[in-house]
């Protein structure tokens, strides 16, 4: 079973924002265990949003990251690749640029569990983010490189109500306690220039009813759901 105890927590996500949507609940439950939490961001760019303005700034996105640092205890993050050279065009970037960054950082952390997007996305940045995640993730030798014992994939919840027809149920449930789902949606607030009214998919209102609705699915009050790529117990080698 995992307890998340002291476990090395790496989230990849491809936008800031989509680390919280879909795993701020396994964020804040691996800190109150005694873990370590670290976030690769895969782009950051100037975004049309809601805001006044209608507009936010790539400054404007990396305070915002660093307000939500702050409040979820991440141990670190890096943004990999920052600009609108990059911003909603990973599609576009070698996917061998973003395999190597990737393998990188993996290599750096060492996480024993690993989150990240799943290709049955419509986004295009989610897309070619799980994809380059899966393959640098491909089973290798111990010796070879790291890889982390627990491979999971997330759903923004943007994205969850409109994926490919051939997307994989879910499989692992975590439950969330209500400080743990505060905690998501106060982090999500954070986010000040991607948060929406009540209604949208990107509000406080839509977190709390998918997280009822994903501990309705799994026999409990709220939970975040992932699809399991991978779980490996490893014998101990001292």
């Amino acid at each position: 079973m995992l307890n998340l105890k002291q476990e090395r927590l790496l989230v990849i996500a491809p936008h800031p924002d989509d680390e919280v949507l879909g795993c701020g609940g396994l964020i804040k439950r691996t800190k109150d265990n005694n873990g370590t939490v670290f976030i690769l961001f895969l782009t950051v760019g100037d975004t049309k949003d809601y805001s006044p303005k209608g507009k936010s700034t790539l400054t404007q996105r990396v305070e915002e990251i660093h307000e939500v640092a702050k409040f979820l205890r991440f141990d670190d993050y890096e943004i990999a690749l920052e600009g609108n050279e990059y911003h909603l065009k990973l599609d576009k970037v070698p996917q061998l640029t973003l395999i190597s960054l990737i393998e990188k950082y993996i290599q750096k952390i060492k996480p024993t569990i690993l989150a990240t997007t799943q290709s049955d996305d419509y986004n295009q940045d989610h897309i070619a983010c799980a994809r380059a995640v899966f393959a640098a993730t491909r089973p290798m030798p111990i010796d070879d490189k790291h890889s982390p014992n627990v491979i999971l994939g997330y759903r923004s919840v943007i994205t969850a109500g409109w994926a490919e027809p051939y997307s994989p149920n879910h499989n692992f449930y975590l439950e969330l306690s209500k400080k743990d789902l505060a905690a998501k949606v106060k982090a999500l607030s954070l986010y000040v220039s991607q948060v929406r009214e009540n209604g949208h998919q990107r509000s406080p209102e839509a977190i709390e009813k998918i997280a009822r609705i994903l501990g309705i699915h799994a026999g409990t009050d709220y939970a975040e759901s992932y699809f399991i790529h991978k779980i490996l117990t490893p014998i101990s080698r001292g």
